[in-house]
């Protein structure tokens, strides 16, 4: 399966390189199971239609919470649990209402699918870097769809915002749980034009 996503990767490369327009940017994601960021390429075919890369990294943090420990006077963490998701996923967006409404807001569809390895670092061990030497991972299919609005700047910059669900099941469960997808809101950047 590794070599049929570098396969991919590579020919969506090579595709790209005649590419009009193309878009890269930085997002930053607040879901209902932690916190990421990613990195987006993205390409136009057609006014209203692209296609590109999702790279993401998700830090799951949500059976997590804070205990007051009266003896030392300060507060522990619960349920520490050291997950990481890596989707690598192609995508697709569908620009509404193009050429109707002012370029300088473009609201759109999203729909993403592909690979995402799932990283389950020891808890048992303090050390960061020991942690994460002794992990399991494994590689499942996963997909995400989403609804946005780009914001352009007069400056040439563009800002984007939106809410979208990310569907992340495991094969094998990690820590008695296989469902890691869920709502999510995202703030995009936009770091270079083409």
């Amino acid at each position: 399966m590794n070599k049929a996503i570098i396969l991919l990767i590579v020919i969506f490369m090579t595709n790209s390189v005649n590419a009009q327009e193309k878009i890269q940017n930085i997002n930053f994601l607040f879901a209902n199971n932690g916190y990421g960021f990613g990195y987006e390429y993205e390409k136009f075919q057609k006014s209203n239609i692209s296609i590109g890369l999702d790279l993401r990294f998700y830090d799951i943090r949500n059976d997590e919470y804070p205990i007051y420990d009266p003896f030392y006077n300060q507060f522990t963490v619960a349920g520490e649990k050291d997950i990481l998701l890596f989707p690598l996923f192609f995508k697709t967006n569908y620009y509404l209402f193009d050429g109707q409404i002012a370029n300088s807001f473009r609201p759109y569809i999203t729909f993403s699918i592909g690979p995402f390895v799932a990283v389950d670092g020891d808890e048992t061990i303090s050390s960061f870097s020991k942690k994460w030497r002794s992990t399991e991972s494994q590689t499942n299919l996963g997909a995400s769809l989403g609804f946005g609005v780009n914001f352009s700047q007069p400056s040439g910059n563009t800002l984007s915002l939106g809410l979208g669900y990310d569907y992340l099941n495991v094969d094998k469960p990690i820590h008695s749980k296989d469902d890691f997808g869920g709502g999510y809101l995202f703030l995009k950047y936009q770091i270079n034009r083409e």
